[in-house]
């Protein structure tokens, strides 16, 4: 479960999505992406997802940045994004493709949101250059 802008959603992998859409399910859910997943098979069902949440546990791996961008560029998504397990050198990355919360990984946990006030400058080339941080809620 997660609790995101005064609602929770139970989380359901991309496949369990897939599945509980293609019957009569009511219930409200939210869809887990991992980075290995494939999202463009979201297209049909996604505008019926109120969030889509991305694993960003592996420190190295930034295909979820990606996918992001698919599903926002390609795909049109206009729910929220989330990303989960958040390292915090990550959080500058993180603001800048397009995600719209973010919820640290728990050794994290003792640093809040003015940590991330301090990204003003970005050094490297993005759609989008600018800090950012007012746009973003911390989790």
């Amino acid at each position: 479960m997660l609790n995101s802008k005064e609602k929770t959603y139970k989380l359901l992998h991309i496949e369990q999505w897939l599945i509980e859409k293609s019957g009569d399910s009511n219930e409200t859910n939210g869809i887990l992406v991992r980075p290995t997943d494939d999202v463009e098979s979201l297209f049909v069902t996604l505008k019926q997802a109120p969030l889509v949440a991305f694993d960003f546990n592996n420190f190295d791996d930034g295909r979820s940045y990606s996918q992001v961008k698919l599903l926002k560029k390609r795909l049109g998504y206009q729910g929220e994004i989330r990303a989960l397990n958040v390292h915090i050198d990550h959080l500058q990355f993180i603001f800048r493709s397009g995600i719209d919360s973010y919820e640290l990984l728990p050794e994290y946990k003792q640093y809040n949101e003015d940590y991330a006030i301090d990204f003003s400058i970005c050094y490297q080339a993005a759609e989008n250059n600018s800090g950012l941080i007012e746009q973003h809620k911390f989790g």
